[in-house]
């Protein structure tokens, strides 16, 4: 499956991150996740399937045949990607780093490939390496 998420990775335009590709056997579907700086439409995730499908990839994995689903990450989905926690910069996100037993609520302020800084509620600034989180979700407000 790596090889075929790199090969994948090849035909995605460089605007856009994959995030990954999920397989489900039983279904015989494969779920490739992108997102970008700027918002994921449906031009862009047409595009993707038509080139992954042209490629020929998915005939040597799936000689049966396979339902091909390419989608963004819902709001719900946790932060993977230095360009995520860019887009987001300046909202609020829950992190969970490893080791510790409650998120903390943070600000992204400024993001690096390593990690970022976030505001605290209290306005102290700290750092988060990607490598320490366990999870980060933007916190979604309505």
């Amino acid at each position: 499956m790596n090889t075929l998420k790199h090969k994948i990775g090849e035909l995605i335009p460089d605007h856009v991150v994959l995030l990954d590709c999920v397989e489900f056997i039983s279904q015989s579907k494969l779920k490739v996740i992108i997102d970008g700086s700027e918002p994921v439409d449906l031009s862009t995730t047409t595009k993707i399937a038509k080139s992954v499908r042209n490629s020929g990839l998915l005939d040597a994995v799936y000689p049966e045949g396979v339902q091909l689903e390419v989608t963004s990450p819902g709001l719900d989905a946790p932060l993977v990607h230095p360009v995520q926690f860019e887009k987001n910069t300046g909202r609020q996100i829950h992190v969970m780093a490893f080791g510790d037993s409650e998120p903390t609520q943070v600000e992204i302020c400024q993001v690096t490939d390593s990690g970022f800084e976030g505001k605290l509620a209290d306005g102290t600034i700290n750092s988060f390496q990607y490598d320490h989180i366990e999870s980060a979700k933007v916190v979604i407000k309505f």
